[in-house]
């Protein structure tokens, strides 16, 4: 770890990846320096040989606790040929900074004052060194500027020793005067220097300290080594060495980096010290990034000086990388053992994990390099070196494959050795793993490494859905955001990307706009150019410059084989309206035509069925569409374009060349177009098509003519599931080519008949419904949508056919208009004797009159005796300008519900039933045990009817579902503040009556002169007025004032005292009551539930209460 020190102090929301789960376990509950066996020092390899290298953490950290009990011996010396070596660049090295891992500061003198000061308690022992030297010669050192001079190395195998010559080499070995004729490893011109050291004659770097050992100037034909080093006490440490040859400097650097890691290997005491690790995990806590139990590693590396060829991260840039990978100066060494404070250090780096885009390792020495770049912006490159690089660099590995485990080609270059390309990576922590890939892991690491709020991104996962399971992504978290801004979106794209979990993913209602404004012109890591198997894609643009949207959704349809179905359904906000031709500029399309298209047109995806509604489309994407459809690879199964701005021209040539696909197409949505659509040559484009599905026709223009829309002949070509015409107006050439379609066998699929307001009547309805049936008193599985239709023309043959049982399984009926009553009467009492309708949607129908007590009575006689309706809708509407209902005679034929025993869901919303209905259906649910699901909210049934029905659920085990009021309770509270208003307004009133003055406001008051702005008028609020409960509670209506004063006796507790009561204490009682009605009908509601389930009583009752506001059947959205 290091730290750039001209950089600000960074801040990040992430994970932990990078941790390890034992350093500090008993680091807070102990003041012991024991470090866990997790923590001790493993070999590492030299990267020349390419052998399996540790997977612990490798430290250069403290002094030794262990002697090598060998004998010194000097190697005789090897033959050299001497040549003349090039004269080095600078006689005094490089100046440039050096910052070494957790080092807070560049050392600037020799190591001998850090190493002597780190070890003097065993001064005595180091001198007489007991070690077997490894390598030994001249070279000039350097600590700092103007500090140049000659020294003799000696390496042994326990630290690394330098003399001021070699006469003083060998007397301090305890050897014998030196032989001139002993070759050295070379020479060099001596020079005076500004400052000689004043110290002992050798100075010694342990081996185990070094941290990393590598050519400074990146350079392979350089003569120069530079040594890092760092202890607890004497802090970090750096001296560059100079040798003669490039020969002398490789054999230095190989002889070096093998002594220090057998040295590490050797090493007992643990790879750093725990106040460092204490630091270091107070350090990730203040970052909120600190979770042991998850992967958290720490290395001990050195940020080296840039060349100037790559960026240089400037503190704006540093400031926006936020994620997993911290680089964490180490506390300042003082003599004071104790932990640093964190104002004591530098600030912390951190850099997302999945922001890494360069990873690259010099296999001479110990400098590897990391570069990391956010969308849209520069990289950010560190030239990093440290002992354990190969650790490292399969550590960064590891986690991104953590975080995106089905990515098969990685976003990021790696230049690193072969043999660390073949090594397995280490074993994932035993995570569970979900269905879904993890999904929500990778969308929560994308959030942390952009600086996001993972908590603001949901979405769902839908499994019962054709093509599933499927990705939904909805509308954020936030109340006062309607969209996602860019990165979001992109953090969501780039965690589906490589995810084969999914056959459909819908951004429905998502504006996806943001990406297509981004545009990204410093990187295309994230850029697709192959297939998942490796297959490199060739496709061509109109533009150089895409924008982020077009690169992302390609990259999602390449790179996932089970992808089928992709929706985008009102995503794209066109930034011209008008007529098609000049919407828009030449070129200027949606851009997911463009990003898609061209790969179906190659056969590079298996994405075959798009829903573009509601987007509208322009010439340049027309082209993309043709262009792909007349290309049978793309093998085309669905096409959803309502709402796009088609006109003739582009239907006719979007159909001709579809035909192409004539043995795929399933699905056809042409609605809402404004294109006029010509009758016979529809039919001749739709009769290519023998496999259609699903089609959708409705509102659609057509030319004048009797030619049906869709002639019988077309029609028997399909086996159609869903057959869309609402809004579409129908002759009567055409209602005989449906009738003939649904007397055919080729209809026994059709699941789905739509044929809203399109001007039939019913007789017509009788004519299909004639067609449709198979057997008499037999239903057929189909939902037939006839709503908003002329129903009351010919009604009696349409009430015929419903009492002979002619009817599909599913009926909707919604918003039909009676001129009569008598009419809807008489549909009743076919319903009550019919035999196949086991779904029935009345909901908005309109009458002259409310219900008189005859059609009351025989809706009464529906519920009773009816033995097939399973579910019923009688919702009513009410709307400014119209009201849709039945009175309040329905309460009384809600009371023959009890008698039901088929009856499964009601659903009698907007009906006004008040507090007397809902005691009725209170009554009802004492003796009903089929019901389950009663949708009776928006009733303004306030506290009492509400308390009633909750009573009456205890005695009640098998309702399911009742609403919780809540817009019932909203309007009561606000009835109370108008009688509060209106109390106030009429107490001010009779106060003003006798004073001969114009009255300028109920709610104008002046204050006296004495008071400070007396002079003037201002208005006063509610809570300034004197008011008394009793005269307010004295105006509410009846059951109002019941509520208020006699609820407290009724559920066991006190009256309210009404004397010394506020209007603001009754609200704040109101409040209370519902609170604790809701709560008692959670708690039955969950009774029930368990209950279905199979769960035990007991079990039942000793679970908490619902704390949330969803029903324990609501569907779930899955957050991060």
């Amino acid at each position: 770890m290091s730290q750039e020190w001209g950089s600000m102090s960074q801040r990040r929301k992430s994970f932990g990846f990078f941790s390890r789960p034992t350093i500090l376990q008993e680091l807070s509950d102990s003041g012991t320096n024991t470090v866990p066996k997790s923590l001790q020092k493993s070999a590492s390899s030299d990267l020349r040989v390419p052998r399996s290298r540790p997977k612990s953490l490798l430290f250069g950290a403290g002094g030794f606790t262990h002697e090598l009990s060998t004998t010194l011996t000097i190697p005789s010396p090897r033959t050299k040929v001497l040549t003349k070596a090039p004269r080095p660049k600078s006689m005094f090295g490089s100046f440039k900074a050096k910052e070494v891992g957790f080092v807070t500061e560049s050392s600037g003198s020799s190591s001998a004052t850090s190493s002597r000061e780190s070890h003097e308690q065993d001064s005595a022992e180091v001198t007489n060194v007991s070690a077997v030297v490894l390598h030994h010669g001249e070279a000039l050192s350097t600590g700092g500027l103007l500090r140049r001079k000659k020294e003799y190395l000696v390496l042994t195998t326990r630290e690394l020793l330098r003399y001021k010559s070699q006469q003083k080499a060998w007397e301090q070995l305890g050897m014998c005067s030196i032989n001139p004729k002993t070759p050295t490893t070379g020479r060099s011109a001596s020079f005076s220097s500004a400052s000689d050291l004043t110290m002992s004659d050798n100075v010694i770097t342990l081996l185990q300290q070094i941290v990393a050992v590598y050519m400074p100037e990146m350079d392979t034909n350089s003569t120069t080594i530079q040594v890092d080093h760092v202890d607890e006490v004497g802090g970090p440490g750096s001296t560059m060495f100079q040798l003669p040859t490039i020969g002398d400097a490789h054999i230095w650097l190989d002889n070096i980096r093998e002594a220090a890691a057998a040295a590490r290997d050797l090493l007992d005491m643990p790879p750093i010290s725990n106040n460092t690790i204490a630091h270091i995990a107070r350090r990730l806590e203040a970052e909120k990034d600190y979770a042991p139990d998850q992967f958290f590693r720490v290395y001990t590396i050195v940020q080296r000086g840039s060349n100037g060829k790559h960026h240089r991260p400037s503190s704006d840039d540093l400031h926006k990388m936020y994620s997993t990978v911290h680089i964490v100066p180490i506390p300042k060494t003082s003599t004071n053992r104790s932990a640093a404070s964190l104002l004591l250090t530098g600030p912390t780096t951190s850099f997302g994990t999945l922001t890494l885009t360069t990873m690259s390792m010099s296999t001479m020495d110990d400098s590897f390099t990391l570069g990391f770049r956010l969308p849209c912006r520069p990289e950010i490159r560190l030239t990093l070196a440290s002992c354990d690089v190969a650790s490292i660099i399969q550590s960064i590995r590891q986690i991104s494959e953590y975080l995106r485990p089905e990515w098969v080609i990685p976003p990021y270059s790696m230049d690193i050795p072969e043999y660390l390309k073949d090594e397995p990576l280490a074993l994932e922590p035993s995570v569970l793993k979900d269905e879904y890939n993890n999904i929500d892991r990778t969308i929560a690491a994308y959030c942390a490494a952009y600086d996001l709020d993972a908590s603001c991104i949901c979405y769902g996962i839908s499994t019962d859905v054709e093509d599933g399971p499927q990705f939904i992504l909805y509308p954020p978290l936030r109340e006062r955001r309607k969209t996602y801004s860019d990165l979001e979106l992109l953090a969501v794209l780039r965690s589906l990307r490589w995810n084969e979990a999914f056959g459909s993913i819908s951004f429905r209602g998502i504006s996806l706009d943001p990406l297509m404004k981004a545009f990204d012109t410093c990187g295309n890591e994230y850029e697709p150019y192959a297939t998942r198997q490796g297959r490199p894609i060739k496709v061509e643009s109109t533009d150089s410059k895409r924008p982020l949207l077009i690169w992302e959704l390609r990259a999602l349809a390449l790179c996932s084989t089970k992808l089928r179905r992709m929706g985008f359904r009102d995503s794209i906000t066109r930034r011209k309206k008008g007529d098609f031709q000049n919407s828009g500029e030449e070129g200027d399309g949606c851009g997911i035509v463009e990003a898609i298209m061209p790969l179906c047109r190659r056969g590079y995806t298996n994405v075959d069925w798009f829903d573009l509604t509601g987007i509208e489309l322009v010439e340049s994407d027309l082209d993309w569409l043709v262009d792909a459809a007349a290309s049978r690879l793309a093998h085309f199964r669905g096409f959803e374009l309502g709402r796009c701005g088609l006109t003739e021209r582009m239907v006719s040539l979007f159909l001709a060349a579809l035909v192409a696909h004539e043995n795929t197409l399933e699905a056809l949505d042409l609605s809402g177009n404004p294109a006029r659509l010509h009758a016979p040559s529809l039919n001749t484009s739709m009769c290519y098509f023998p496999y259609l599905r699903k089609l959708n026709l409705s509102r659609v223009l057509r030319t004048s003519g009797l030619d049906p829309l869709l002639t019988a002949e077309v029609l028997l070509r399909w086996r159609l599931q869903e057959l869309d015409l609402s809004e579409t107006q129908l002759n009567s050439e055409t209602v005989d080519a449906v009738s003939t379609y649904l007397a055919s066998s080729q209809s026994d699929a059709l699941h789905q008949l739509y044929l809203t307001q399109t001007g039939i009547t019913a007789r017509d309805v009788a004519i299909f419904m004639h067609s449709m049936s198979r057997t008499a008193g037999k239903a057929r599985d189909l939902h037939l949508h006839i709503g908003q239709n002329h129903l009351h023309v010919n009604h009696r043959e349409l009430v015929e056919a419903i009492a002979l049982g002619l009817t599909p399984s599913h009926l909707t009926m919604r918003m039909v208009d009676y001129p009569k009553e008598d009419m809807f009467r008489e549909l009743l009492r076919a319903l009550k004797i019919n035999t196949t309708i086991l779904f029935l949607d009345l909901s908005k129908v309109s009458l002259p009159y409310e219900a008189g007590s005859e059609t009351c009575a025989e809706l009464g006689e529906l519920f009773a005796k009816n033995t097939t309706l399973v579910e019923l809708d009688l919702s009513g509407e009410q709307a400014v300008l119209e009201s849709a209902r039945l009175g309040g005679g329905i309460i009384a034929a809600l009371g023959r519900l009890a008698e039901n025993r088929t009856l499964q869901s009601l659903r009698i919303e907007l009906q006004t039933l008040g507090t007397s209905g809902a005691l009725v259906l209170s009554q009802m649910l004492r003796k009903n045990n089929t019901l389950r699901h009663l949708h009776c909210d928006m009733n303004r049934i306030y506290l009492q009817g509400f308390s009633a029905m909750v009573n009456a659920l205890e005695h009640n085990t098998t309702m399911l579902y009742l609403p919780r009021m809540e817009w019932d309770r909203a309007e009561q509270v606000k009835a109370v503040k108008e009688q509060f208003n209106n109390a106030n307004s009429s107490a001010n009133s009779v106060a003003n009556i006798s004073p001969p003055q114009p009255i300028k406001s109920s709610f104008l008051y002046r204050k006296s002169a004495d008071q400070p702005g007396g002079k003037k008028d201002r208005r006063v609020s509610i809570s300034e007025q004197p008011l008394r409960a009793h005269a307010v509670k004295s105006m509410l209506r009846p059951s109002m004032g019941r509520q208020l004063s006699t609820l407290g006796e009724e559920q066991g507790g006190s009256p309210t005292n009404d004397a010394g009561s506020s209007p603001y204490d009754l609200l704040r009682t109101l409040d209370e009551k519902w609170d604790a009605e809701i709560m008692r009908l959670d708690d039955f509601l969950r009774r029930n539930v368990n209950l279905m389930t199979g769960l035990a009583v007991s079990q039942v009752e000793e679970e908490p209460h619902y704390k949330n506001n969803s029903h324990p059947y609501n569907p779930v959205m899955i957050t991060v």
